[in-house]
């Protein structure tokens, strides 16, 4: 599954996946390193789940999550534009049984 993420938040911002199997998010950073809030990187961050992967500036990154259990897990990233306070620099990652 593909993700953008961006000043403007991530998009999707509700993900969705399957409990049991692998979970694996593509992420692309569409800021530049000229971006005067966090220099352009951007977070993927779950705190129940405990990951935290940080994108750079014009850059994709695929992460595998690995066989996650159902529940809905909040994720947001903290760098820049105001962070997890912002609603559009959070969303929801929601995996079923």
């Amino acid at each position: 599954q593909q993700v953008l993420v961006s000043m403007a938040g991530f998009e999707p911002s509700r993900l969705q996946a399957r409990a049991g199997q692998d979970v694996a998010l593509t992420f692309v950073n569409a800021d530049s390193q000229f971006h005067v809030d966090g220099g352009g990187w951007h977070q993927f961050r779950i705190e129940a789940l405990n990951i935290d992967v940080r994108i750079a500036p014009k850059s994709q990154k695929t992460v595998n999550l690995g066989s996650l259990p159902a529940g809905n897990y909040e994720f947001y990233c903290d760098i820049c534009c105001g962070g997890k306070e912002n609603p559009s620099m959070r969303g929801v990652l929601e995996v079923r049984g």
